[in-house]
C-alpha cells in the first residue's frame, strides 16, 4: 500500500482561532506539524485533519499510537475516530519534550487495516518563559592592587532552559548593575556581554582603601531584550606589597581557585539546613577598646563558595583584647529564600596569646546557630 494514499487537510492556528487552507496535500512522510508551547487554547485544540482516500470507497476509523498519546505521557494527543482531527488536550512545555513521534492508523469497519501507519512528528515551539539562572547567588574573586585594565577577575556564569539554537530565547547577555563602592569612581569593572568574564576597567585598585568590591551582575535572554536575574560578584583586592600575609594565587585567569591564606584569625560558616558552605555571608571584624570604649571596625569580608574569607587579622597584627565578629545573617538567608529568626549572630571572644592562630567556625540554620573556638 502506497502511503501516498493519506492525505493531510492542514489546519493553521492564529490568535487562538482555526482557519482552514485551501490546498489539500499530500506527502510519503509529512513534514513536521509545529505547535507552540503555553498556547492558550481553549483545549482540546485541533491541529490538523487526517484523511484517508479509501474513506470513499468504505466507511474509515482513525487511531494513534505514540509517545503522548498510547506511550507517557499518555492522552497528550487524541484522534476523533470517524473525521481524524488530530488534538491536543492541553498546553505543551517544550523544555520538558520539544518533539513527540506519533502514528495514525487508519482501518475499515471490520478492523482491517486500509492504510500503512503514518508517521507524524509534531515539534514543540519555543516561547520565552523561562528567566537565566545563575549557578550561583553568589561569585567570588580576587584581583591584584593596581591591576591593568583589561586583567581578567572572574567568570559568572547563568543557564536558560529556552531554546538558544532556533531562537534567541535562551542566549543569554551579561551586564554590571551596579557596583559598591562607587570608589575611586563607578566603572571599575566591565562585563563581557557574551561570556561573563569581569575584567578591570579602570585604574586605581587600592586594598588600603578599598579593600573590596560588591557587583550586582545581570543575566538577560533574548541577547539582553528579555527576561532577567541578578547575582553577587564579591571582588577581594589583594596586597601587591605584601604577599607573604595576602597569600593569593599572582594568576589572574578567570577561574583559577586562590589558596586561601593563613592568618592569626580565620572563620568558617556551614551551613546547616543544606550541609554545604554559606557563601555571600558578610561579616564584620570590631575590637573593644578600653573597659566601657567603643567598638572600633577592624575589617569586613564576604565568604566564598568555601564558606571561608581572607583572615580577619593577618600573622603578626593580632594583639591582646576583645573582640568581636558580626555575622550577617538575615541578608544571607533572604537571599535563600528563607526568613531567619536571628537578623545578626555576633560572637565576642577574647585572645589572650597574639602569637596563637585563632579559628571561629559558626554554623548557621534559619532558627539557630552554633559557634566554638576551632583549630
Amino acid at each position: 500500500m502506497s502511503p501516498r494514499a493519506f492525505t493531510l487537510l492542514i489546519l493553521l492556528v492564529q490568535d487562538a482561532v482555526l482557519s482552514a487552507r485551501a490546498d489539500v496535500l499530500t506527502f510519503p512522510i509529512l513534514p513536521p506539524i509545529s505547535c507552540l508551547e503555553n498556547h492558550r487554547g481553549p483545549y482540546p485544540m485541533r491541529l490538523v485533519q487526517i484523511k484517508s482516500n479509501k474513506d470513499k470507497e468504505s466507511k474509515v476509523y482513525y487511531s494513534i499510537t505514540g509517545q503522548g498519546a498510547d506511550s507517557p505521557p499518555v492522552g497528550i494527543f487524541v484522534i476523533e475516530r470517524e473525521t481524524g482531527w488530530l488534538k491536543v488536550t492541553e498546553q505543551l512545555d517544550r523544555e520538558k519534550i520539544d518533539r513527540y513521534t506519533l502514528f495514525s492508523h487508519a482501518v475499515s469497519a471490520s478492523g482491517q487495516p486500509v492504510e500503512d501507519p503514518m508517521e507524524i512528528i509534531i515539534t514543540v515551539m519555543d516561547q520565552n518563559d523561562n528567566k537565566p539562572m545563575f549557578i550561583k547567588e553568589v561569585f567570588v574573586g580576587y584581583i591584584e592592587e593596581n591591576a591593568k585594565p583589561g586583567t581578567s577577575v572572574m567568570t559568572v556564569n547563568a543557564t536558560d532552559a529556552d531554546d538558544a539554537v532556533n531562537t534567541d530565547n535562551g542566549i543569554v547577555s551579561y551586564s554590571i548593575v551596579s557596583q559598591q563602592p562607587p570608589s575611586p569612581h563607578p566603572q571599575m569593572f566591565t562585563i563581557d556581554p557574551a561570556r561573563g568574564i569581569i575584567s578591570v576597567l579602570g585604574t586605581g585598585l587600592d586594598r588600603e582603601t578599598t579593600p573590596n568590591y560588591t557587583l550586582i551582575v545581570q543575566a538577560t535572554d533574548q541577547e539582553g531584550k528579555g527576561l532577567s536575574s541578578t547575582a553577587t560578584a564579591i571582588i577581594e583586592v589583594t596586597d601587591a606589597n605584601n604577599p607573604s600575609t595576602d597569600g593569593i594565587l599572582r594568576t589572574t585567569k578567570a577561574g583559577v581557585k586562590p589558596e586561601m591564606p593563613s592568618g592569626s584569625l580565620t572563620t568558617h560558616v556551614l551551613n546547616t539546613a543544606t550541609g554545604l558552605p554559606a557563601a555571600g555571608l558578610a561579616l564584620r571584624l570590631a575590637q573593644l577598646g578600653e573597659p566601657g570604649g567603643q567598638w572600633t571596625e577592624l575589617a569586613q569580608r564576604w565568604t566564598d563558595a568555601d564558606g571561608r574569607c581572607l583572615p580577619l587579622l593577618p600573622p603578626g597584627q593580632a594583639e591582646a583584647g576583645t573582640y568581636k565578629l558580626r555575622f550577617e545573617t538575615a541578608a544571607y538567608w533572604q537571599g535563600l529564600g528563607y526568613t531567619s529568626f536571628y537578623p545578626f549572630v555576633e560572637v565576642v571572644f577574647t585572645i589572650t596569646d597574639p602569637a596563637q592562630k585563632l579559628h571561629v567556625p559558626l554554623l548557621i540554620s534559619p532558627y539557630s546557630y552554633t559557634t566554638y573556638r576551632g583549630s
